[in-house]
């Protein structure tokens, strides 16, 4: 049994999916509009239906009444004509009473032998009702339903005396009561038309005010997938959920226009620093070979002409002298070739450490500037951090030193590292002109980025606080072990 089932759930199961699908593809203005219709139809019709019902159960009650009433009313009259034995004053009342009530299909008197003494048919009294027709009734008896050719009839039947001088039988067709029902049936129909195209003009009006805003949301939807956040905030006075929804929308474009902002921003100095880092590095290695070629170069030449003389001395105190020359050359050479090293990365900081190299770094600045430097080093007691971290502050410390001496006018500076926990906390601060941080151009100060590059590589943190005339605070922070080291 579950074999032969099985094939007709799955069957079920993908004319459930298929429509839910057709459903899910039909835009919501039809959506809406098809619902409110089929509401007002289907009330219409459960209404019409209803009243039909209930019309319909009266309308046989009443017929049967109606018969029974007029029966018994048309017995009582039909006796006065018996007795004087007027049927044709007794035809005329029956044709009167069709005639008036319009309910009435046809009315005929029988005698106490069964037969029809008075009718009120026009060609003639048909032998199938009479022969359809029981014995005479007593008084009271209940109506008939008749199926004929013309429809549906309640045939009353009242005896006249008790049945002892005959009976009359009315038959009730209820014409002008089912034209009635009729009417009430086609006011119904068309009210339930008013009332939908009432309807569809009301959803047609709710579905523009709903849609409306929601095709703006996907029409503004596209533009931001599109990447394109200009113009395309949406305006809306609602305070329902749409509006609610629209405030949500504008909310998170111009937060995503913001940070698509900040990113292109970031891109720009990032490639507009990578550009001045790769310039900055050919310039080096410009400045590096034309030092190696002018004064290494022409020191090893003068090397070469004293060792020279020094092969061709007549005596003694000629090749001395040549021993001289040589041995200044070679010391000044290895200085300035020491300098140049020191220039590029100091050896203390690999050998010895940030401690040392910072300090040296100062005791350079000092005395290239002439500018006291107040230096603080707290918590770097027998402790090194990783190349990485050495390398951003040793570099941070430099590039600010740099600063101050080519911008600030300074003729104070203190520098404050300090080892706290898994930070190290740096501070230099000078007495200098000042400026106004906002207006610092990234795209110029390669310093000023390079420095905040470097902390944020590391996880840190990177801000300056100045003011013009009142000197500037450099404040950075970064990890004491780096997460990533590329040394």
């Amino acid at each position: 049994m579950s074999v032969a089932l099985n094939p007709v759930g799955a069957f079920l199961r993908q004319v459930v999916r298929q429509g839910s699908s057709a459903l899910l593809s039909v835009p919501l203005k039809l959506k809406i509009l098809g619902l409110s219709l089929s509401l007002i139809l289907l009330f219409g019709a459960v209404t019409i239906y209803k009243v039909q019902a209930a019309l319909s159960e009266n309308f046989d009650a009443f017929l049967r009444d109606e018969s029974r009433f007029v029966a018994t009313e048309l017995s009582y009259q039909a006796h006065d004509y018996l007795l004087i034995n007027d049927v044709y004053g007794l035809t005329q009342m029956l044709r009167n009473t069709v005639q008036n009530r319009p309910d009435l299909r046809y009315v005929f008197v029988r005698n106490a032998a069964g037969q029809v003494v008075a009718h009120t048919f026009e060609g003639g009294f048909p032998a199938d009702l009479l022969e359809n027709a029981p014995g005479l009734p007593a008084q009271g008896a209940e109506p008939r339903l008749l199926r004929t050719n013309e429809g549906d009839i309640w045939e009353a039947r009242a005896g006249i005396s008790n049945g002892n001088e005959g009976a009359v039988l009315v038959g009730v067709k209820g014409d002008s009561l089912r034209r009635q029902v009729g009417v009430i049936t086609r006011s119904l129909a068309r009210a339930t038309l008013l009332v939908a195209i009432f309807g569809v003009l009301l959803s047609l009006g709710l579905t523009w005010i709903i849609t409306r805003p929601v095709t703006r949301l996907l029409e503004a939807t596209r533009a931001v997938r599109r990447g394109d956040y200009s113009g395309i905030l949406i305006q809306t006075k609602s305070r329902d959920e749409l509006g609610r929804l629209m405030e949500a929308f504008n909310a998170m474009v111009l937060s995503l226009a913001s940070a698509d902002k900040a990113r292109l921003e970031k891109e720009h100095l990032q490639r507009d620093f990578l550009h001045r880092l790769m310039a900055g590095q050919e310039s080096e290695r410009k400045r590096i070979a034309r030092e190696l070629h002018d004064q290494t170069g022409q020191a090893l030449a003068s090397v070469m002409v004293d060792l020279k003389l020094l092969e061709n001395a007549k005596n003694e105190i000629e090749s001395r002298q040549s021993i001289g020359r040589l041995r200044k050359a070679i010391t000044e050479e290895m200085s300035a070739i020491h300098d140049l090293a020191v220039a590029l990365r100091p050896s203390v900081l690999d050998n010895l450490g940030l401690v040392p190299a910072v300090e040296m770094l100062v005791r350079n600045f000092i005395g290239r500037q002439g500018i006291p430097v107040d230096l603080v080093i707290i918590g770097f007691a027998e402790k090194r951090t990783d190349a990485c971290t050495e390398t951003c502050l040793y570099r941070i410390v430099q590039e600010a030193l740099a600063n101050v001496a080519r911008h600030a006018q300074a003729t104070e500076v203190s520098v404050l590292l300090e080892w706290r926990g898994d930070k190290i906390r740096g501070v230099i601060e000078d007495n200098g002109c000042g400026f106004v941080p906002g207006l610092v151009d990234a795209k110029t100060s390669l310093g000023v980025l390079g420095m905040k590059e470097r902390t944020q590589l590391l996880q840190g943190s990177f801000r300056i606080e100045s003011d013009p005339g009142e000197g500037a605070m450099l404040v950075f922070e970064i990890p004491a072990e780096a997460v990533i080291c590329h040394e």
